[in-house]
């Protein structure tokens, strides 16, 4: 659960960053998706709650050149065991919102 909530709220933040195509994908962006999705709840930057943080998760896979496609999948479909017995539901994300949030959470390296 702890990834899903994670991977759901970090998606729900890029739609947002997505909708706002004029604005490069920043810290402020990333945050105010955030909070607008209320990702909070499960996710911090640097601080696990009932999923990883955004650090967790851009440290695991900043050597895996297939990272984007991962989360994206993870996201999308939800996932089970990744970082823990507990699941993350799969998220709707919309196709053009979904690699700008993907790339967000990988920023955190």
């Amino acid at each position: 659960m702890r990834n899903a909530c994670t991977l759901l709220c970090l998606a729900a933040l890029l739609a947002s960053v997505a909708a706002r195509a004029d604005e490069p994908v920043s810290v402020a962006r990333g945050e105010r998706l955030l909070t607008q999705y209320h990702c909070q709840a499960c996710h911090q930057p640097y601080e696990a709650r009932q999923g990883p943080s955004l650090h967790a998760i851009a440290q695991r896979f900043a050597d895996d050149p297939h990272a984007i496609d991962v989360l994206e999948a993870a996201i999308l479909n939800g996932s089970t065991g990744a970082w823990g017995s507990t699941p993350m539901a799969p998220y709707a994300v919309p196709e053009k919102d979904l690699k700008p949030l993907v790339e967000w959470i990988l920023a955190f390296r």
